[in-house]
């Protein structure tokens, strides 16, 4: 066997990581030491371009990873332009993985069995966009589907056993930082790959790059002719809106090609950095810290914490000693469970900071136990505390989401004190799987649906002294989540007005409102006035208000918006 015989089986991998060359047998000891000595000539005379065998092959590649990137631009804008939560959503997600994957398949970097798990929950958080319409939880689900992706390119280029949280960070923001220096790279290549086909003179080959081109231009071209159509005839203008909700306007088009060079500049660019691997892979140890510091520091926090808890118990969770004068029992259980939420969060950091800067020592590890336990106390705490607020004051989505955190914390923390003793403990992994499987429930569990569900309970409002202005007011402003509820007469006693008659004002709001083809000033205020007379007080307005929104909502659902939130809201309101 040769060098080139065995260069070619994985062309593209790294010589200096790559396990390929880390053979023990004697058949491949040779040509391991010959293509690391040639590694080290190709890294000193491409040391300056930051070359990597990866780069090199996207470059003599280029027919391949140009046109795969200008079809995942082209995708990208088909499924998300103007269209944040549809049902699209889901396939964008699964064609950004083809689109990694097949472009690893084609560098020669295998896939790793550890990333499965990242796999199913990008694809968990992409099916959940499209199965809600809450403004927070389609945030949350898209940082999730951004972090988890960085996670699992780094994970599939690097070998990264020994990386933990700081060192992902850090190689995530470098990651995104130097890709903004291959914005030009996609235009090198190009230029690079139509000399080295002029030199190589052969017209069969060179087609590929016309293909290419062809399909570049096509796009705008297209668009144009679309729109001079749509202008032309209102029956293929609706046909075409409805088809894919474009609106086929000069500016539109000027829009989504924009967000399509963006795009396809975006992932050229940022394949570029990942294949170019600037990341060190050997994490250092930093434990370089005398730990009498940290036990000066953390036994003095100790000593406070061992105080606040024993108050805790004393106080909280037994309630058998006096409160200050003038505190109720009921407004001492309900004030500091943010502050408490913070403290734990802290506590969290300072533990990690201590086992990752500091060297080793029996006393710093018992001081980080009870500092871990006094946590774990914190977070009981809290978590009463927010309880009690809750059955004074009712649920609301930030509510929800404090006590979500306090068990993830909860169960983090448990990952860390098992970690100070067992540092072979894979702390970094048990934090994403836990972080991630908890959110992924809570995004499914769509916590507007049971904020509403709770709070229109009638004996929850009777705490509140039969007080519906506050209730409604917040109600109003739940997504399509809440519908079943909100919408529903068997589950919301208190809705006062019919859904035919709100669905009829809807309808005509929609039609005579602002920004409508039929406005019109005379009967837009002849329509309110006619809903003031029938639609009186604060409560109902907010219901209407909310139900006009639904309304809404499913009027402008086309194929490619569509969602699941959405439908089931406008049937359980009679508009579907």
């Amino acid at each position: 066997m040769n060098n080139q015989q065995f260069s070619t089986s994985h062309p593209y991998e790294d010589p200096y990581t790559s396990p390929y060359t880390q053979a023990s047998s004697n058949s491949f000891a040779q040509p391991t030491q010959n293509l690391y000595i040639n590694s080290k000539v190709y890294y000193e005379q491409n040391k300056v371009k930051n070359e990597t065998p990866m780069t090199k092959g996207m470059k003599s590649q280029f027919s391949f990873f140009g046109l795969a990137s200008a079809v995942y631009a082209v995708f990208y804008a088909f499924c998300l332009y103007k269209n944040a939560s549809g049902i699209t959503y889901p396939f964008f997600v699964a064609g950004t993985l083809c689109y990694f994957f097949f472009s690893m398949k084609k560098l020669g970097v295998p896939f790793k069995k550890g990333s499965i798990f990242y796999v199913i929950s990008i694809m968990l958080l992409g099916i959940s966009n499209c199965c809600t319409a809450s403004p927070q939880l389609l945030v949350l689900n898209k940082l999730g589907i951004f972090l988890l992706s960085f996670v699992l390119m780094l994970h599939t280029i690097y070998q990264d056993n020994s990386w933990g949280l700081p060192k992902y960070l850090s190689a995530i923001f470098r990651t995104l930082c130097d890709s903004c220096a291959c914005i030009f790279s996609p235009f090198i290549d190009l230029a690079s790959f139509f000399a080295a086909k002029k030199q190589e003179k052969s017209d069969k080959n060179s087609k590929i790059i016309y293909i290419i081109i062809g399909l570049a231009l096509s796009v705008p071209v297209l668009a144009l002719m679309t729109a001079l159509l749509c202008s032309a005839d209102i029956v293929f203008q609706n046909m075409i809106g409805r088809l894919l909700s474009f609106d086929f306007a000069i500016a539109e088009i000027f829009k989504i090609s924009l967000l399509i060079a963006v795009v396809f500049t975006a992932s050229y660019a940022l394949l570029t950095e990942l294949c170019k691997k600037r990341v060190k892979e050997a994490v250092s140890d930093k434990k370089f810290f005398e730990p009498i510091i940290a036990i000066i520091i953390t036994g003095m926090l100790s000593i406070v914490y061992l105080m606040f808890s024993m108050i805790q118990i004393l106080y909280l969770f037994i309630g058998n000693m006096q409160l200050p004068a003038g505190y109720t029992y009921s407004a001492y259980a309900r004030q500091g469970f943010f502050q408490l939420l913070a403290v734990c969060v802290l506590n969290l950091i300072i533990v990690l900071l201590c086992l990752s800067f500091f060297k080793d020592n029996v006393i710093l590890k018992i001081i980080l136990t009870v500092i871990s336990g006094c946590t774990f106390i914190m977070i009981l705490s809290s978590a009463l505390r927010m309880f009690m607020y809750v059955e004074m004051y009712n649920l609301t989505f930030l509510r929800i989401f404090v006590l979500w955190a306090l068990a993830v914390i909860f169960l983090l923390m448990t990952g860390v004190t098992v970690y100070i003793y067992f540092q072979r403990f894979p702390l970094f992994f048990y934090s994403v799987a836990v972080t991630t499987v908890f959110y992924i429930a809570f995004s499914y569990a769509h916590p507007d649906y049971w904020i509403a569900s709770y709070n229109l309970n009638p004996s929850h409002i009777y705490q509140q002294d039969g007080d519906m202005r506050y209730s409604y007011r917040y109600l109003a402003g739940l997504s399509a989540d809440a519908a079943p509820i909100i919408l529903n007469t068997e589950k919301n006693p208190y809705l006062q007005i019919s859904l035919e008659t709100m669905e009829e004002y809807a309808a005509l709001e929609k039609q005579y409102g602002y920004g409508s083809k039929d406005f019109s000033y005379d009967k837009y205020y002849d329509l309110q006035e006619q809903i003031d007379d029938v639609i009186q007080g604060e409560s109902d307005r907010n219901i209407y208000y909310y139900y006009k929104n639904i309304y809404n909502a499913s009027e402008d659902m086309h194929i490619r918006s569509f969602n699941f939130s959405i439908f089931f809201a406008g049937k359980s309101a009679g508009i579907l």
